[in-house]
């Protein structure tokens, strides 16, 4: 493995990146003091090479953000959500295509998120050792030890690629998984809308259908968002519960409850927003105050759907969990047919069909 700390190396490493059809890549990166993960570095294997690339250099990267953004390429990642959060907030370039081992995995009869690491042992019997994973990936020198557990992570991915790309052939789920995995690019494309969304933009909407603590839990994720500070900067769950159960009539009341938050004291614009929202709250009759509860035939579609679900999930060799969480099943039973997400596509065919047919003998 190549360590690239130069503009050379890294010119150089781009010459075959960009000659390379797929790519295996992964990140290592920190949190401790933001919201949006700060990357540190990044490891990209060929099939004949494999690069260590110092991310906090000062260095021009845009032609590795352009690679990795390349259609023509194949990035390999497993469980690339936050691979793609950490690339994005530094490039603005979302990594596309992905081939991601951890959705594959699951798609070809491995359990509920399994790890990188299990997959290499499952697969070719390797064990690797994971001690370093929470490491501070910010220290330099990169000393041997997690130089060798860099290269380790990014070691197996074209294998595991050429590995699982068969199953999913052999299973005929190559079509199912390319649906999930534009699916989940969408799901990249809002999370970087959301990355990028400016602070005057906060707190402008109150979701329909979500209890008060919840939706305060969103307004705050936005504020810590938008200055990527950590959410307990903001302001922690004790917190918003305390602020939800008092009496606040108005702004003077909020800043004088807030005043050892510097955040909100120091910033009027920043209190105002947040005065406005939990004075709309109050006065929002869409806010659902409790939870509902499913009611005892309801309890008893759950069951039946659970049971469809497990049978759907033997019959294609598919993670359950894959193919519907408990939330979305709660969800089907108060919505029905209103609930897509269980008649289109590939989970139609696999779950919907017969997921409809229970609720229609109700």
């Amino acid at each position: 493995m190549q360590i690239i700390d130069t503009q050379k190396k890294l010119d150089e490493s781009l010459c075959e990146i960009n000659a390379s059809t797929i790519i295996g890549v992964d990140t290592e990166f920190i949190r401790a003091d933001t919201f949006w993960p700060k990357l540190c570095i990044i490891q990209i294997s060929t099939k004949s090479n494999y690069y260590l690339i110092d991310a906090l250099l000062n260095l021009n990267y845009l032609g590795l953000w352009e690679a990795l953004a390349n259609e023509s390429i194949t990035k390999v990642i497993h469980s690339s959500r936050q691979d793609v959060e950490a690339i994005f907030y530094i490039s603005k370039k979302i990594p596309y295509p992905i081939f991601d081992t951890q959705l594959a995995a699951m798609f070809t009869g491995f359990r509920e998120s399994i790890s990188y690491a299990q997959i290499v042992e499952d697969v070719f019997q390797i064990k690797l050792d994971k001690k370093l994973q929470y490491s501070d990936w910010s220290t330099r020198p990169i000393d041997r030890e997690m130089f060798d557990y860099a290269k380790d992570d990014v070691r197996y991915l074209i294998p595991i690629f050429e590995y699982l790309s068969v199953k999913l052939d052999s299973q005929s789920k190559t079509e199912w998984f390319l649906e999930e995995t534009e699916s989940l690019h969408k799901v990249s494309i809002k999370l970087s809308e959301k990355m990028t969304k400016p602070i005057h933009a906060i707190g402008q909407k109150i979701r329909e259908g979500h209890d008060p603590l919840s939706s305060v839990r969103e307004f705050r994720d936005e504020i810590a968002s938008c200055y990527n500070i950590p959410r307990k900067n903001v302001l922690s769950d004790s917190d918003l519960i305390e602020m939800l159960q008092i009496n606040i009539d108005n702004i003077d009341d909020l800043k004088n409850h807030l005043k050892e938050n510097k955040l909100f004291t120091g910033n009027l614009d920043l209190l105002s927003k947040l005065w406005r929202f939990i004075d709309a709250i109050g006065n929002n009759k869409r806010i659902k105050h409790d939870k509902k509860m499913l009611s005892k035939n309801q309890k008893l579609t759950l069951k039946s759907l659970n049971k469809v679900l497990e049978n759907s999930a033997n019959k294609y060799n598919i993670c359950p969990h894959i193919i519907a969480t408990q939330s979305d099943l709660k969800a089907y039973i108060n919505k029905g047919n209103d609930y897509t997400k269980f008649i289109t596509g590939w989970r139609n065919s696999a779950f919907g069909k017969d997921a409809c047919a229970i609720l229609n003998e109700l």
